[in-house]
């Protein structure tokens, strides 16, 4: 990517050398003379043409262009245009001393389309870099978003699962060891392969897998825990941890004040498109609300609107006994 400094240098050098060249080497060509005759009356054009497009690039194109004033911006540049070509052409003859009316006439009209052209030429590269710099600010602000969003779900995920510890070091389980164990399984995820960018769905499909056996160990057989997955014959990747949400809310809502607690997840990936369905029983009399509530499922919605717009669909629903959950997204568009 070249710097700023080096941008203008090149879009300089892009300009007036054809800017300086063809007044040199057409206009005699016009007036039947040799290529390589030169001129002191094309030197004034020059020097108007460079006077007037920096007037044009740090002036009239900030102030009218960039601020949709798109015919005031025309109109001046053409006017500007007008004005280099006649002054030029008067002189153009007071120096050569020729006062033909076509020829005269003729350099106008050749002066204006050498400046159109030139002024042209400098708006259209104005206009690509301005396009790739809000592209690459556009990308920046999106990585810089994508970023606080990811920050955010791993001490979510980390408090919930430390409650989860919490429980069992209460009761003094035997469970609690092998429930460290599957912790450093999802720590050693959320270190190493998290922080890419993407990663292939199986390793997050195995990942929900330690997840879901993390609470099985936790929950015993005081809650229905069922979980099906089917992995892509052909794998592909997906931005990490970004299922884990809707599982995470259904343990979260599923088990307090709820008899015979039950929580189902639903896992298919076909081809490039991916299916996850959580259900769960709630209590919506039991239901409390607290600062971390809702953080991940709002977290889960603006990546997904960031990551795949238009190719997802989150649905959440309730018939009263159970929360359903529904998340399906088309990988490539």
């Amino acid at each position: 990517m070249l710097s700023n400094k080096r941008i203008n240098i090149l879009m300089h050098i892009i300009l007036w050398v054809p800017s300086i060249l063809i007044p040199l080497v057409l206009m005699p060509l016009k007036d039947g003379l040799k290529p390589d005759t030169y001129s002191l009356g094309k030197i004034p054009f020059t020097i108007m043409q460079i006077g007037v497009f920096y007037i044009m690039i740090y002036v009239l194109y900030p102030k009218f262009f960039l601020k949709r004033k798109i015919k005031t911006y025309l109109l001046t540049v053409i006017g500007l245009c007008m004005f280099i070509a006649i002054s030029s052409a008067y002189i153009h003859t007071w120096i050569d001393g020729k006062t033909e009316y076509a020829s005269f006439i003729a350099g106008i009209f050749m002066k204006f389309l050498i400046s159109i052209a030139v002024m042209a030429a400098g708006t259209s590269f104005l206009l690509i870099i301005y396009v790739l710099q809000e592209q690459r600010l556009q990308s920046e602000n999106l990585r810089t978003e994508l970023g606080f969003l990811r920050s955010q779900v791993s001490p979510h995920f980390m408090f919930n699962t430390l409650n989860s510890l919490v429980a069992l070091a209460r009761k003094k389980s035997d469970k609690l060891e092998p429930a460290l164990l599957e912790l450093s399984n999802l720590l050693h995820y959320m270190l190493y392969e998290s922080d890419e960018e993407k990663v292939s769905i199986s390793k997050e499909i195995d990942y929900i897998q330690s997840y879901i056996d993390l609470q099985t160990l936790r929950f015993g057989q005081h809650v229905r825990i069922s979980f099906e997955a089917i992995k892509p014959q052909d794998d592909f990747t997906i931005e990490p941890m970004l299922l884990i949400p809707l599982i995470e809310n259904a343990f979260k809502h599923g088990i307090g004040m709820i008899d015979d607690p039950e929580i189902i997840v639903q896992l298919k990936v076909i081809k490039d498109e991916v299916l996850l369905m959580v259900q769960n029983k709630f209590n919506r009399q039991s239901e409390t609300r607290d600062k971390t509530s809702g953080i991940g499922l709002t977290n889960l919605d603006r990546r997904l609107k960031l990551l795949y717009p238009n190719r997802h669909a989150l649905q959440l629903a309730s018939n009263g006994t159970y929360y359903n959950a529904s998340l399906k997204i088309q990988m490539h568009a």
